[in-house]
């Protein structure tokens, strides 16, 4: 993406801010969180690698006010030359809303100033910059693609690979898109956001009614009940939904970046999503790609793992706060 290699990023994934079970609400997890940070040496991008707002729990003020801690500390801290957004699925609305604002702009229906933070444009996602706390985040989606020591380095939020799973597929969000998919020849990623962008919206929508809100969550436990009962699996052994381990998202991965991605084959692929930080090892066209979750940062009773990130620079440390370290060399 840049003109130079970067030398450390760091990746948070899954902040969830405006659900309950956020843990990054809490100013004294975030000081421990930014102290720890502060120690791994000179940072050149920080990621926050989706699903940072849950805008499909709450709506949008209340999820925005939730995170202000975090941000206003991030702010003051100041460490990161660059700080990333690359949507997920709960906040896949912001990159929406960007987009629109961005088609206004070239149609001459409004008009904005334009701001610099002395950032290359070739880092700024094409100017797309949202202002939080007064820190700067540039915009990415899909995904987000650099380089880091050498190393092309591959990031999406992961809930494309929800697109490839044969899981109870047909009850899925992404059931249009595996229809169409299987009928159709030269189909995009780009594509596959379009055919499910009403669903992410209503889900959006939504949130602002309590009892909507309540319902569609009771139908989604239902849905997960119900195929753990069946014992459906994809053909990596799960569904790479919540819960899930990154060896049994390998499968869909492979689908993913072969047949959608071929250009964009990675040294390492990073996603989150899944709530279950981990590593595994795929072979895409002959080329082995070290597949690293970075976690979550939520509470919960399933088997995901909390407060985990990744540090990237000539391996990758997926590390748990105030725990272990997992270091993986690609």
């Amino acid at each position: 993406m840049g003109e130079s290699t970067l030398q450390r990023i760091v990746v948070l994934s899954d902040l969830h801010f405006g659900d309950d079970s956020s843990l990054l609400t809490s100013e004294d997890l975030v000081e421990r969180l930014l102290a720890e940070l502060g120690e791994a040496g000179d940072i050149d991008m920080l990621v926050l690698l989706g699903d940072v707002w849950d805008l499909w729990s709450t709506g949008f003020t209340t999820a925005a006010a939730a995170s202000v801690p975090f941000f206003r500390a991030l702010t003051a801290w100041g460490v990161p030359r660059e700080c990333i957004l690359v949507a997920g699925n709960h906040d896949h609305h912001l990159w929406t809303a960007c987009e629109e604002r961005r088609l206004r702009r070239e149609m001459g229906w409004e008009e904005v100033e334009e701001i610099s933070f002395g950032l290359a444009p070739a880092q700024a996602g094409e100017g797309r910059v949202c202002l939080v706390q007064d820190l700067p985040l540039w915009m990415h989606y899909p995904f987000l693609s650099i380089e880091v020591g050498g190393k092309t380095v591959l990031l999406m939020h992961g809930h494309h690979l929800d697109f490839f799973s044969r899981s109870f597929w047909w009850a899925k969000t992404s059931w249009l898109a595996r229809w169409i998919l299987g009928r159709s020849r030269g189909i995009a990623l780009s594509d596959l956001d379009r055919l499910n962008k009403p669903f992410f919206e209503l889900l959006t929508q939504t949130a602002h009614v309590p009892e909507l809100r309540a319902w569609e969550y009771r139908f989604y436990g239902i849905m997960r009940f119900f195929a753990r009962l069946l014992r459906f699996a994809s053909k990596s052994g799960g569904s790479p939904r919540r819960y899930t381990s990154v060896a049994q998202n390998t499968g869909e991965a492979e689908e993913l970046l072969r047949d959608f991605l071929p250009g964009y084959i990675p040294d390492l692929f990073v996603f989150g999503h899944t709530h279950r930080a981990g590593f595994s090892r795929i072979g895409v066209g002959g080329r082995p790609v070290l597949m690293a979750n970075s976690g979550c940062w939520v509470e919960g009773s399933g088997d995901e793992t909390g407060m985990t990130y990744l540090v990237i620079d000539d391996a990758v440390r997926l590390r748990r706060l105030g725990g272990e370290e997992i270091t993986v060399h690609f």
